[in-house]
């Protein structure tokens, strides 16, 4: 997803409880102030400047803050995307009939990854953010699913594939019989284009027909792994059934490559979810054992 990484100093002295401990060292300063004088009033300020610097070079290098910060920073680039992949969706859907079964769809796997958030926030059993969020990026990729198909609809609408094989038909009579002065290079030329087109469309269709069996079967498998989780006893662990469960449900790496390569190409711009590595997912996960649980 895109978006700079945050600067953990900035987050520690932007925090809101540097701005309250800022704004704690004003007013004891300005009480102080006016029965001591101003020299006496700049001490809770100039302590609040010590603390800070203490603050800059101690509280960025705690692994709580960091994932903290970190969390954030996901959350907001999550958003984003969603944002843009929707107001793009919403411009290709205007001029079709609304899909509201695809919309419903949509809206219910939010929901589930809604409920996970909040039931890692209440402590409720081993569960992982990171785990909720690997899921919440599986609903940044059936929004991206959505518009790469709304591509493809409206790059099919753009060709007359009968038109273009009456073409190739109409070319290969030429070479057959070509009229005096006829330029067959140019004539093959023009036929190995018009062959290319229908190629890149039986192509398309082709990734089109597996990237709707992605789509139907994305929403069913949240479902399973949602189920799986309410109802595991709260002290029984994840374990790896979770981790195999969500390295089912994501896109296989041809056509996660596919889905990002076609919406690069016909929207410039708009940032595509991609899974994690096998191996970095791995290392983002928390170790089982007694340390999975929310942060």
């Amino acid at each position: 997803m895109a978006g700079e990484r945050p600067s953990y100093v900035r987050e520690a002295l932007t925090s809101q409880t540097n701005l309250y401990a800022f704004l704690g060292s004003l007013a004891a300063g300005a009480l102080l102030s006016i029965p001591f004088g101003f020299g006496v009033g700049a001490i809770p300020l100039i302590a609040f400047v010590a603390g800070d610097l203490l603050a800059a070079l101690h509280v960025p290098s705690l692994p709580g803050f960091r994932e903290r910060v970190d969390r954030r920073w996901r959350e907001r680039t999550r958003q984003a995307s969603r944002e843009q992949l929707i107001a793009e969706i919403q411009k290709r859907v205007g001029k079709r009939a609304t899909p509201s079964t695809t919309l419903r769809t949509y809206q219910r796997m939010v929901e589930r990854v809604q409920s996970l958030y909040a039931r890692v926030g209440s402590g409720v059993g081993r569960l992982a953010w990171r785990d909720v969020e690997q899921l919440d990026d599986v609903t940044l990729e059936y929004l991206a699913l959505w518009l790469a198909l709304l591509v493809m609809d409206d790059r099919a609408e753009s060709v007359d594939l009968s038109a273009v094989q009456a073409s190739i038909a109409a070319i290969d009579r030429e070479l057959a019989s070509p009229p005096q002065g006829t330029d067959l290079r140019q004539l093959q030329r023009a036929r190995a284009d018009y062959l290319a087109i229908v190629e890149r469309h039986n192509r398309m269709l082709s990734r089109r027909r597996a990237l709707e069996a992605a789509m139907l079967s994305m929403p069913d498998q949240v479902d399973e792994i949602y189920q799986m989780i309410m109802t595991l006893p709260a002290g029984e662990e994840l374990g790896s059934r979770l981790d195999e469960a969500i390295g089912k449900l994501r896109l296989q790496e041809d056509l996660e490559a596919d889905l990002a390569s076609d919406l690069a190409e016909a929207l410039p711009g708009v940032p595509v979810p991609r899974p994690a590595t096998d191996a970095v997912r791995q290392a983002r996960l928390v170790a089982v054992g007694g340390a999975r649980r929310a942060i």
